[in-house]
C-alpha cells in the first residue's frame, strides 16, 4: 500500500526518507541474504543467513517472545498483526532482505509410514496417492494439504503376494499454511521454503547421517520445556516421530547468573540461599519416564518393521545442557550417546549471537534450516566436525572400563588379601615368637619356682626328720595301738570261753538233733521205696480186696481226719514235733489204713466193675486230700526250745 502512494508522487515532492525506502528496497531484492525465522510455542527466532563457498554464515540472532494469544500451535492467531509485527522487528534491527525460510514445529503438521505397491515408481508415488481409488487410509484430506512423500529404505512389506514400497509421507493443513503465508506477505517479505524442524535436525546431523552403517540408526530427541521431540532416522531421512515427556528445565540465563554469583560471593552465607538459587543434577528419577517412553518407542518400531538394528542417540536443544545426562541415558538404554553443539557445525563458519539473552543449545533448528540453504553439501570436509560433538558415551568403552575395574577391583581385593594373610602371618610368627619366649620365660619360672618349692620341701623334711629324732631320744616308741586292743580282744574272749562254755547257735542245733534223729530212725527201719507209687498200689490192691470182702462202707472222710488229729495230738504230747516230718506221718497214715482194712470183715456183695472204679477214684481223691490236709498242718510248724533250757 505504501509503494502505490509513492508512485503517484512527483519527482519534486520525494524526500530523503523515501528515498531510502526505495533503495533499501532494491537492495532487499537484490540481497542474497535470507532471513531465517523460527516459530515456536510462544516465542519466535529471527537471524540472517548467507551462504558463501559451501559455507553458511548466520548474524543478528535474535530472539523474541510472545503472548500466548499471538499464537495456536505455533500458528499465528491473527497473521496481519503478525505481519506488521515483523516488519518491525526487521526494519529496526536492518535486515536489508526480504526472502525468509521459515521453520515449524513438527506438531504442526502430520507424518506416518505409507505402503505404496513396489510397481509404482517413486515420480508417480505422489499422483497415486492423491488418487482416491489407491486403497491407501489416511485420516487426514490430502486435497486440503500440502504433503511430501519420501522413499525410505525399509524392509519391504509383503501382503496377499504383492510387496509394498514404504514412504514418509509428511503433510500440513493448507489453512495452516495460508495463515503463515499470508503472516510473512504481510511483513512484506517474501518466503523461499518451509521446513520442519525434523528435517531441520537431519540436515544439522548430515554428516552423521551418511556415515550410518546398515545396521544402524540415529535417535534424534530434541528436549525442550514443553516435550521431548523423538525422531528415528536412516540414510534415506526421517522414519518415526514421537513427542515424548520433557524432563527436568534447566536453569535460564538469567537463573545461571544468580547462581554464579551466590557461588563466588563469599559474604552470603549458606543459611540464606535458597534451594532455587543452586544448581542439582539431575537423578534416575528425573529421567524415568523419558528413559521409559524412549525404550518403548524404539523397540516398538524395531518390531513392527522387522528391524534388528542398533540405535545411537543425539541430544539437542536447551535442556540438553545436564552435565550427567549423557552418562544416565547411555547406561540406562545401553547405546552410544552424543551430545552435540549446533553453532560448532562444520559448515557454520560464522554465527554471532549475544550469549548473555541467546543459549546456543536453543539455535539447533534455525542453525539446520540455515544449512539447508547450501546446495552441495557433500562436497564438504566432515574431518573438521570434531567440535561438533561435545560429550559422548560409548557403551562398548563402558563395558570395558567396567570389567577394568571390576579386574582391578578383584586384583586390589586378591592384594589386599595377600597382605593381609602375609601379615596375618608375620603377625602369627611374631606372636608364635612372643609365645615361645614368653613360653621359655614361663618355664624357666616355672622350674625355677620348683626348685624353690623342692628345697623348701626337703629344708621341711630334714627339720622334721630332727625333729622326730630328736622325740625318739627322749621317749620311747609307743607299740601300735591297733595291735593292742586286737590282741586285748582276743585274750579276754578266751577268758570268758574258760569261764562259761559259749551257746551254740540254736539254728544249727535244732538242725543237727533233726538230723542225728532221723538217722537214728533210718537205721531202725529200712528206706521205703516211692511212697506215692506204693501208695497208689496199694490203695488199688486194698479196695479190690474189700469190694471183694465188704460192701461199701459209708463216708469214712470225717473218721479218718479226726483219727489223724487224735494220734497228731497225741505224738505232739508224747515227744516234741521234729522237723520235716512228712515222710514219718505217711509211713503211719499208711499202716493205720492197713490194719483198718485187716479189722473189717469182707464184703459179701461184689458190684459191676464200673462201680469199683468210681469207688477207686473216689478213694485216690480222700487220700490226695488227707495228705495235703496234714502237710498243711505240718507247715506253720515252729519248735519248742523250753525242754534246752532245762538241759
Amino acid at each position: 500500500m505504501n509503494s502505490a502512494k509513492t508512485t503517484k508522487k512527483k519527482l519534486s515532492e520525494y524526500q530523503v526518507e523515501d528515498l531510502k525506502e526505495i533503495f533499501l528496497e532494491v537492495l532487499k531484492k537484490i540481497s542474497s541474504k535470507i532471513i531465517l525465522l523460527e516459530i515456536g510455542s510462544d516465542f519466535i527466532n529471527i537471524g540472517l543467513a548467507k551462504s558463501q563457498k559451501n559455507k553458511l554464515y548466520i548474524k543478528k540472532i535474535l530472539r523474541q517472545s510472545l503472548p500466548e494469544e499471538a499464537l495456536d500451535k505455533s500458528i499465528p492467531t491473527d497473521p496481519v498483526n503478525f505481519g506488521f509485527f515483523l516488519k518491525g522487528i526487521m526494519n529496526e534491527n536492518k535486515f536489508y532482505t526480504n526472502r525468509v525460510a521459515v521453520v515449524l514445529p513438527s506438531d504442526t503438521c502430520y507424518t506416518r509410514l505409507i505402503e505404496i505397491p513396489e510397481d509404482i515408481e517413486e515420480n508417480n508415488s505422489t499422483s497415486f496417492l492423491e488418487n482416491p481409488n489407491s486403497g491407501i487410509q489416511i485420516p487426514i484430506s490430502l486435497e486440503n494439504s500440502d504433503f511430501e512423500i519420501n522413499l525410505t529404505n525399509l524392509p519391504k512389506k509383503e501382503f496377499k503376494d504383492k510387496f509394498f514400497n514404504k514412504y514418509f509421507l509428511t503433510s500440513i493443513p493448507k489453512k495452516n499454511l495460508d495463515i503463515v503465508l499470508e503472516s510473512i506477505k504481510n511483513a512484506n517479505l517474501e518466503i523461499c521454503s518451509i521446513q520442519m524442524s525434523h528435517m531441520c535436525i537431519a540436515n544439522l546431523l548430515k554428516f552423521e547421517i551418511n556415515d550410518l552403517k546398515e545396521e544402524e540408526l540415529i535417535i534424534s530427541i530434541d528436549l525442550l520445556d514443553e516435550f521431548s521431540q523423538f525422531v528415528i532416522f536412516d540414510r534415506s531421512g526421517p522414519l518415526f516421530i514421537k513427542r515424548l515427556a520433557s524432563i527436568k528445565k534447566y536453569p535460564s540465563i538469567e537463573e545461571m547468573k544468580k547462581i554464579n554469583t551466590s557461588i563466588n560471593d563469599k559474604s552470603i552465607n549458606s543459611k540464606d540461599k535458597n534451594k532455587s538459587e543452586n544448581y542439582h543434577a539431575l537423578s534416575k528419577l528425573d529421567l524415568k519416564v523419558l528413559l521409559r517412553e524412549i525404550k518403548e518407542s524404539f523397540n516398538s518400531f524395531l518390531r513392527d518393521n522387522n528391524l534388528n538394528k542398533k540405535g545411537k542417540i543425539f541430544l539437542s536443544g536447551r535442556n540438553s545442557q545436564h552435565q550427567n545426562l549423557v552418562e544416565l541415558i547411555g547406561k540406562h538404554l545401553m547405546m552410544d550417546v552424543a551430545l552435540i553443539s549446533p553453532i560448532n557445525n562444520n559448515l557454520l563458519k560464522e554465527f554471532t549471537y549475544n550469549p548473555d539473552e541467546i543459549n546456543q543449545f536453543s539455535m539447533s533448528r534455525i542453525v539446520g534450516l540455515g544449512l539447508s540453504l547450501i546446495k552441495d553439501i557433500s562436497f564438504a570436509d566432515d574431518t573438521l566436525n570434531r567440535e561438533f560433538i561435545i560429550k559422548d558415551f560409548y557403551f562398548k568403552d563402558f563395558k570395558k572400563e567396567e570389567s577394568k575395574k571390576i579386574e582391578e577391583s578383584k586384583n586390589n581385593k586378591e592384594s589386599k588379601n595377600n597382605k593381609e594373610s602375609k601379615n596375618n602371618k608375620e603377625s602369627k610368627n611374631n606372636k608364635e615368637s612372643k609365645n615361645n619366649e614368653n613360653y621359655t620365660i614361663t618355664n624357666l619360672m616355672n622350674s625355677l619356682n620348683k626348685l624353690s618349692a623342692d628345697n623348701t620341701k626337703i629344708k621341711e623334711k630334714v627339720e622334721t626328720k630332727t625333729k622326730s629324732e630328736e622325740k625318739k631320744k627322749e621317749l620311747p616308741p609307743l607299740p601300735n595301738l591297733k595291735i593292742k586292743e586286737k590282741f586285748e580282744t582276743k585274750t579276754k574272749s578266751e577268758e570268758k570261753k574258760k569261764e562259761l562254755p559259749p551257746l551254740p547257735n540254736l539254728k544249727i542245733k535244732e538242725k543237727f538233733e533233726t538230723k542225728t534223729k532221723s538217722e537214728e530212725k533210718k537205721k531202725e527201719l529200712p528206706p521205703l521205696p516211692n511212697l506215692k507209687i506204693k501208695e497208689k498200689f496199694e490203695t488199688k490192691t486194698k479196695s479190690e480186696e474189700k469190694k471183694k470182702e465188704l460192701p461199701p462202707l459209708p463216708n469214712l472222710k470225717i473218721k479218718e481226719k479226726f483219727e489223724t488229729k487224735t494220734k497228731s495230738e497225741e505224738k505232739k504230747k508224747e515227744l516234741p514235733p521234729l522237723p520235716n516230718l512228712k515222710i514219718k506221718e505217711k509211713v503211719e497214715t499208711k499202716t493205720k489204713s492197713e490194719e483198718k482194712k485187716k479189722e473189717l470183715p469182707p464184703l459179701s456183695d461184689i458190684k459191676d466193675s464200673e462201680d469199683r472204679k468210681n469207688e477207686v477214684k473216689k478213694e485216690d481223691k480222700i487220700n490226695r486230700q488227707i495228705d495235703k490236709s496234714e502237710t498243711r498242718k505240718n507247715k506253720p510248724f515252729k519248735m519248742d526250745t523250753s525242754f534246752l533250757k532245762n538241759d
